[in-house]
Order: C-alpha cells, then sequence, then structure tokens
C-alpha cells in the first residue's frame, strides 16, 4: 500500500484517492446459479457490483472475468451472457471496457469493477454503535434455491421472486445506505450471518438478529426442511458458530441465516431515532427494508427466535 491507499484488503472493495477523486476497486465471479445463461450473466452482473454500492459508491467500468469451455459449451451460449452482461451494466450506467477468457471446465463469469464515491465520502463494515438497529433490503435463501434448480427439483419460473431480486442492483439501496448507515456491507457468498459477523468484529460490538424480522423466500424454508441446502451453508455456519449466541433456533433456521446469497441485499446499521425518517425514504426509492435485529454491547452475533 501507498499514500494513496485509504482502504486495503478486508471489505467489501479497496478504496484509493489520486487526483483528488476516491475511487473503489473490486472484483467478482460465480459459477452459473440459473440454467439461461441470459439470467446468468445479468445475475453475476448485479453481484459483481454490489461490492460497490455497498461501499456507498456509483460504478464506473468494469472489466468481463470469464472461464468458458468451447469443447463442452456452444459459444452462442458466452454470446447470451455477454448480452446479459451488458444489458445490467447499462442499467447500472456502467462501461465494459474489456475483459479476459481462459479454458475453464467449469463456466464462470464475472467482473472487475471500478467505482467512484462521488462525495468523497464512502460506508465500511466498521463503525456500528450501539443502540443502532439493523437492516436489510433483499431476503435470503437464494442459495438454497439455486441448489434445488442444480438438482432437478426447481428451475427458474418456479420462484420469479428470487430471480427478481438477484437481477435487481443494489443502487438505491447504496443511496439509502450512504443517506442514513453508519456501517454497511453486502450480503452474498458468506451469508447473512456471515456478513453480519464482519461488521460486528469490525466495530467491536455484538450484532443481535431476529430470526422471525429476517425475509426468506418460502421456498427455501421448504427445501431446507427437506435437507436440500448447499454445503456453503453448512461452512458458514461453522465459520461463526464460535462467536454466536443462539437463543432457541433450529438447525434448518441457522442454515437459512448461514445460506450463500447471490446478489444479496445491503446490510446496515443506522441510529434507532432515524428509523421514521429510513423507511420513508426507502418507501420513496421503491425499496423493501427489513430491521432485523439491533446493535448491543458484547462481541459476535446473537440469534433469537423473536423479542415477543
Amino acid at each position: 500500500m501507498d499514500e494513496n491507499t485509504l482502504l486495503g484488503v478486508g471489505d467489501d472493495a479497496g478504496v484509493y484517492t489520486f487526483g483528488g477523486h476516491v475511487f473503489v476497486h473490486t472484483v467478482d465471479f460465480i459459477t452459473p446459479v440459473l440454467n439461461d445463461p441470459y439470467l446468468w450473466g445479468a445475475i453475476s452482473t448485479a453481484n459483481s457490483l454490489s461490492d460497490v454500492y455497498a461501499m456507498g459508491c456509483k460504478p464506473l467500468n468494469a472489466l468481463a472475468v470469464v472461464g468458458f469451455n468451447n469443447c463442452d459449451l456452444e459459444v452462442e451460449v458466452l454470446q447470451e451472457v455477454m448480452r446479459g452482461c451488458v444489458d445490467k451494466l447499462r442499467e447500472a450506467e456502467t462501461v465494459l471496457l474489456g475483459g479476459h477468457t481462459v479454458d475453464d471446465k467449469e463456466p464462470k463469469f464475472g467482473l472487475t469493477v471500478t467505482g467512484v464515491c462521488e462525495r468523497g465520502r464512502y460506508l465500511t463494515q466498521k463503525g456500528a454503535q450501539l443502540g443502532e438497529l439493523l437492516a436489510l433490503t433483499k431476503p435470503v435463501g437464494v442459495g438454497i434455491l439455486t441448489k434445488a434448480i442444480k438438482e432437478g427439483k426447481l428451475s427458474e419460473r418456479d420462484i420469479p421472486h428470487a430471480v427478481e431480486n438477484m437481477l435487481k442492483l443494489n443502487n438505491r439501496a447504496s443511496e439509502l445506505a450512504l443517506e442514513f448507515a453508519s456501517s454497511c456491507t453486502d450480503v452474498t457468498g458468506f451469508g447473512l450471518l456471515g456478513h453480519a459477523y464482519n461488521i460486528a468484529r469490525k466495530s467491536g460490538v455484538r450484532l443481535a438478529i431476529e430470526f422471525s424480522s429476517v425475509p426468506v423466500y418460502e421456498e427455501s424454508v421448504l427445501l431446507v426442511k427437506e435437507k436440500i441446502y448447499p454445503k456453503g451453508a453448512v461452512d458458514n455456519y461453522n465459520f461463526v458458530k464460535g462467536s454466536l449466541k443462539n437463543e432457541g433456533l433450529d438447525f434448518w433456521q441457522l442454515l437459512l441465516l448461514s445460506d450463500p446469497v447471490t446478489s444479496g441485499g445491503l446490510l446496515f446499521t443506522f441510529p434507532e431515532e432515524k428509523k421514521p425518517e429510513v423507511e420513508k425514504r426507502a418507501k420513496e426509492l421503491g425499496l423493501e427494508l427489513w430491521i432485523i435485529g439491533k446493535v448491543e454491547e458484547g462481541e459476535g452475533l446473537r440469534v433469537l427466535l423473536s423479542q415477543t
């Protein structure tokens, strides 16, 4: 790092200043989450942009990162992936500058993204204060749904609301967070508990999460009870369980909270007295918003069924 590096490894994106401007840089890629290549390209793009939005910043341009096997897949598949990517970047007012492709038996697609902090200010996972509320802007359980799709138990047509949310950019949620949040991250591969733990650990506080307040897809509940879930959910739970105080949740509920999410929402803390303003602003932005917990004194995480 040098004197221009404002934030290095360990948060959602790196932050660098040059010529009076503050930039953020990130990279992410995923394997196919749906069978439709166009949707996969668009969802992967939204997922890659999410880290920039989690910092409260605006994505400027991107480079594609592609793993593709021409022997197993037709080139038309990649063309559809790229079409989905470009359409989503156009929605985000972001430019694709190029990219790099490698021969890979398992397809992968994602982006490196450069963004700018227009106000010179950015959000991080550090900053949650005692007594603040914890908010989430998209449901969890996507990893369980995509696992079921890969096993042939669901199709994209069975989960239109989940597909819609994966396609949804976090730009408006980012605007809300930048206005009110003390700390912020996005919920992706580490699951809700993993990303909440990052906020708690870096802020030196404990996050208390009410399971009954967390938005989950109904199909995910049914599937996880049938023991259909990705291995990543178990890995995520094992990562946080040593710092987790469980008050009455069953294992399937903990797996839902640990489920690896693709293109999830933003998770942020904000002062409790700002709740009416936050909810009003979210409504103006057309955002779904759930208050799922609170910042407490202590360390790690506490999960409970409900406060009532």
